[in-house]
């Protein structure tokens, strides 16, 4: 199988892209926008939820981590399906099902009832991000790649933008129901366009008997005049037939995915600390409610003029780790400075500004790095267990966001705290090397960066 992979990404690499390519990529952008949504408007509605329901804020940090535990669950079960059935259908699968589940949450009456409904809708919603991102990987051209799967990935913190303008306009009017209404009607709109119009993902395609009709209609739309190699069977095939996690501790790849594993862990306890917390954080500095929420949007768009800048380097980079590293340490330094000047907004928001870029920025561009850095035979699986390992510390941010809370610590305090997750993210990826050519050949899995 590796031989046409290799034959049919050098034929993409060689022409420009071409509108089939623009037109999965917006589709991805929007299916990725949506669960962005869904995944970030807890944050949004909390503050309205906590009055509504005469809690402390404080008590939903179960609600918080339940739907992180069930975004983990999806990234380590989902996507090896995805690798063994084909990302596609997977795919279709997860967006019907947070986009139930957040619908469900308009009829939420108490703690339990929203941790259940956000645990079972944090697995769709883990297992999506990863299998779009893995697709948009397959048909990308090499040498555009990271650029286009980190604008992929950039949906995620568009919707997660896109959700505090909705709770900034739709919560006084009309409830915080309304803005679970809004995240899951909207996937339901798209689901007709992705159903008609997402392809298979490229090995799966390639599991097809001769003469691969499905991928040869494809290549027609792609690739006129491509015809698919035959494949060199003994040499370079891995055992597509079963669902191994062994594969990414195989040709050298062990040492760099620990570290990967590792850097995902730290990162995502910032990340999900920051927009978990931002607006309860922010409203505690002076601001009002919708205040909060319009600068936690500036924070999650700042990400993504972030992730764009860092894809477009990164693609003409050798050494994208060290890219990274420096992108975290940038985190560092700005939660650092969003702490200090927390109580004065003509600072406070070009810091948060300044951290979003650096903080969701390089998340997402780490997102597309992971995706590049594994063969496509197993790029969802590597993928979705880098995001996997990493969301047991999207869990842990949250739940000690809520012990910071319940003890009462300054705010300048708590933003202190999130320069130590950068810092160790930066130490980690910096270390991160990819296997050599001689490595990899063992197993016949060439590097793809």
């Amino acid at each position: 199988m590796h031989n046409q992979i290799a034959s049919f990404r050098a034929a993409l690499d060689a022409r420009p892209v071409s509108p089939y390519q623009w037109r999965l990529l917006l589709l991805l952008i929007l299916l990725l926008v949506t669960d962005g949504y869904d995944a970030q408007v807890l944050g949004y509605v909390i503050p309205a939820l906590a009055q509504d329901w005469g809690l402390e804020k404080a008590a939903f940090g179960p609600v918080f981590s339940a739907n992180l535990l069930g975004l983990t669950l999806g990234s380590l079960a989902v996507t090896p399906l995805a690798d063994r059935f084909g990302v596609r259908r997977v795919l279709l699968c997860c967006v019907l099902l947070y986009a139930s589940l957040t619908l469900l949450m308009v009829f939420a009456s108490s703690l339990d009832s929203l941790m259940l409904a956000r645990f079972l809708c944090g697995i769709g919603m883990g297992g999506a991000m990863p299998s779009a991102m893995a697709l948009m990987a397959d048909y990308a051209p090499p040498r555009l790649r990271t650029l286009m799967v980190t604008l992929a990935a950039c949906g995620f913190s568009l919707g997660g933008a896109a959700g505090g303008f909705v709770a900034a306009g739709f919560i006084d009017h009309y409830g915080w129901q309304a803005v679970f209404l809004a995240g899951g009607v909207a996937p339901l709109l798209l689901f007709p366009f992705l159903l008609l119009l997402l392809p298979e993902s490229l090995p799966r395609l390639l599991r097809d008997a001769p003469p691969y009709a499905r991928l040869q209609r494809i290549a027609k739309r792609l690739l006129p005049g491509w015809q698919v190699p035959l494949a060199q069977r003994g040499v370079d095939e891995p055992a597509d037939s079963k669902l191994t996690v062994v594969a990414l501790f195989r040709g050298g790849f062990a040492r760099p995915t620990l570290l990967l594993w590792s850097t995902f862990f730290v990162s995502l306890i910032l990340l999900y600390f920051m927009i978990s917390w931002l607006p309860s954080l922010l409203q505690d500095s002076g601001l009002a409610l919708n205040q909060a929420n319009l600068v936690t949007s500036l924070f999650l768009f700042a990400g993504t003029l972030g992730a764009v800048c860092m894809a477009w380097c990164a693609d003409r980079m050798v050494n994208k780790a060290r890219l990274l590293a420096g992108v975290l340490l940038g985190a560092a330094l700005f939660s650092v400075l969003v702490g200090l000047n927390h109580d004065d907004p003509r600072w406070l928001v070009p810091c948060v500004f300044a951290a979003g870029f650096c903080i969701i920025g390089g998340q997402l561009t780490l997102n597309a790095f992971v995706s590049n850095f594994y063969p496509a035979q197993v790029r969802a699986t590597g993928t979705g267990w880098a995001l996997g390992v990493g969301r047991f510390g999207s869990i842990l941010g949250p739940l000690l966001g809520s012990l910071l809370l319940t003890l009462h610590m300054p705010v300048e305090q708590i933003f202190y705290f999130c320069a130590v997750p950068a810092l160790l993210g930066a130490l980690l990826v910096s270390q991160v090397r990819a296997p050599r050519p001689r490595e990899v050949a063992v197993k016949g899995q060439a590097l793809m960066d």
